[in-house]
């Protein structure tokens, strides 16, 4: 059995998904049955059910409208613009190529062979018609990535071009995501209702009669693909299992194949049964304070109560207590080491202390601590408890209340919690600002404009060609982050999910930095 290793990389340096588990990685040359990624056996055309355990119901189908952690159930049946290789360099997909002919605009080529679910054709004015409809979505996922869009132009059916208001270096990299999932123009024209009528283009179609809510999706293979060679698996068979030890413990027992979202406390388990982990270092757990006014906690409002926090999270304890000490729990910025964005300067920033904590409370009003409510689903159980505990030393009591499956994020953005927990990406430094701490990210529902000179800051580096100058914009973004006690890195965390040693590959699966599991192109299970 091998032990789990994990390459310390990025997207824009040279970030590495590493296979362990029995049987040795990927890419090893050797064609054993216990190898995942395999040239012996491969399937003729599609066969067998390959299950996945993924941890949330998504609440809708509308790719706008979901989010990435909802991939399970949106891979299957959506196309995306762009995808990634093992490397998290991005590359084709419905898109064949791209280019910038001048600093504010992408140009795409596309296939002219893709042939939607409904009968209808993807082309450019496929594309114009998503982008543009995706930038009116309010409330939704991806608001940083489309709201910069100022036009998107059709120059032939497979050439188009997206102008932007600001520089989006990261534009076909998020194309990749969920947010670059393509809907059929038809569906768009004739104003289908997507949440349970998906109108995609992907390699298997969802089976509406075998769907039971909050429980299971089942696809099964498009025989009209336009890859055709991606599609190893005849059934698709998706498992909604909220709790981590059940998801775990259906994995071992053959009820799923593949385990999305497995936790760093499992890894061990999980290999010692003979799973196969996917593991890397790509996101960071933080902790979030979004009522800077104090709209809804007044504390929150004076710049010493979010100083104390900041020195209250320990970041030592929480790896050890959440993580099992698999975090790496000493930097802190935000950008994973090895990264193009780590800056180790950073990570003497915040070191824990209580006692200086207990001092500025006190100096802002709160001797006596205050209380506020985050909130909670049961894959961020132990981290809610944890950071409650943390914050409590300092006499902070932080109320964990439980929200509906799959409302995590819809509830935050209502404004309906003052501050929570996160997991922003660490190795793409403009989604993370976008997405996570802009003030015209989606992580604003009290509308505040306290982080304007920042998002201006932001813009300035954006621009930059200049990789060192860059970098050193984004040194400071990191840092004032911190000291304006907006948003507090507590550890880089594994991401993983968990394979039975009877699923294989025809070639590497697509395991993107913000996916919770390998997306099921190439992927077959032995029945």
């Amino acid at each position: 059995m091998n032990r789990t290793t994990r390459a310390l990389a990025a997207v824009l340096g040279a970030a590495m998904l590493v296979i362990t588990g029995c049987g040795g990685g990927a890419g090893s040359g050797a064609s054993t049955a216990t190898e995942l990624v395999t040239t012996q056996g491969v399937p003729a055309a599609p066969t067998g059910t390959l299950r996945y355990a993924t941890w949330q119901e998504t609440p809708s189908f509308d790719p706008p409208r979901t989010t990435t952690q909802n991939g399970p159930v949106i891979f299957p049946v959506y196309d995306t613009l762009t995808s990634m290789d093992e490397n998290f360099d991005v590359v084709p997909w419905l898109a064949t190529g791209w280019s910038q002919p001048d600093p504010s605009t992408w140009r795409f080529t596309l296939r002219d062979d893709v042939v939607f679910h409904d009968g209808s054709r993807f082309d450019a004015e496929t594309v114009k018609l998503n982008l543009e409809r995706a930038k009116t979505v309010t409330g939704g996922p991806y608001t940083n990535i489309y709201a910069p869009i100022a036009e998107v132009t059709v120059l032939d059916p497979v050439t188009v071009d997206v102008a932007f208001s600001v520089p989006s270096p990261n534009f076909p990299y998020s194309m990749a995501t969920v947010a670059g999932a393509m809907v059929s123009p038809k569906a768009v024209q004739d104003g289908t209702d997507l949440t349970r009528n998906p109108a995609g283009s992907g390699g298997w179609i969802w089976e509406a009669g075998e769907h039971r809510e909050g429980a299971q999706h089942v696809f099964r293979a498009n025989p009209d693909y336009w890859n055709r060679d991606a599609v190893k698996a005849e059934t698709v068979e998706v498992k909604i299992i909220q709790e981590d030890n059940a998801r775990l413990n259906a994995t071992q027992s053959g009820q799923a194949d593949v385990m999305a979202t497995l936790q760093p406390g499992q890894i061990e388990a999980a290999e010692s049964a003979g799973l196969r982990t996917l593991s890397d270092f790509t996101i960071t757990a933080s902790f979030l304070i979004m009522d800077r006014e104090g709209s809804l906690v007044p504390a929150f409002a004076e710049p010493k109560v979010r100083e104390a926090v900041g020195y209250l999270l320990d970041r030592e304890a929480y790896n050890m207590a959440v993580l099992a000490g698999k975090g790496e729990s000493a930097s802190g910025g935000f950008a994973a080491p090895g990264s193009t964005w780590y800056d180790p300067e950073l990570e003497s920033l915040r070191q824990a202390d209580v006692d200086k904590a207990r001092q500025l409370l006190a100096e802002a009003g709160y001797p006596q601590g205050f209380s506020f409510q985050v909130g909670n689903q049961p894959v961020i159980k132990t981290v809610n408890e944890t950071v409650a505990q943390l914050l409590a030393d300092g006499g902070i009591t932080m109320e964990i209340v439980d929200v509906g499956q799959g409302q995590y994020t819809a509830e935050v953005r209502k404004g309906h919690f003052p501050a929570g927990y996160f997991v922003p990406t660490s190795i793409d430094i403009d989604q993370w600002w976008t997405r996570t701490v802009s003030n015209a990210g989606i992580y604003n529902p009290f509308d505040l404009t306290d982080l304007a000179d920042l998002d201006a800051r932001y813009a300035e580096g954006a621009a930059l060609s200049d990789p060192p100058a860059r970098k050193a914009v984004f040194d400071e973004l990191q840092r004032a982050t911190v000291e304006r006690g907006v948003l507090f890195p507590l550890s880089q965390i594994p991401r993983s999910a968990g394979l039975r040693s009877t699923v294989h590959a025809s070639q590497q699966p697509v395991f993107a930095p913000e996916d919770i599991a390998p997306r099921p192109f190439h992927l077959w299970a032995e029945q």
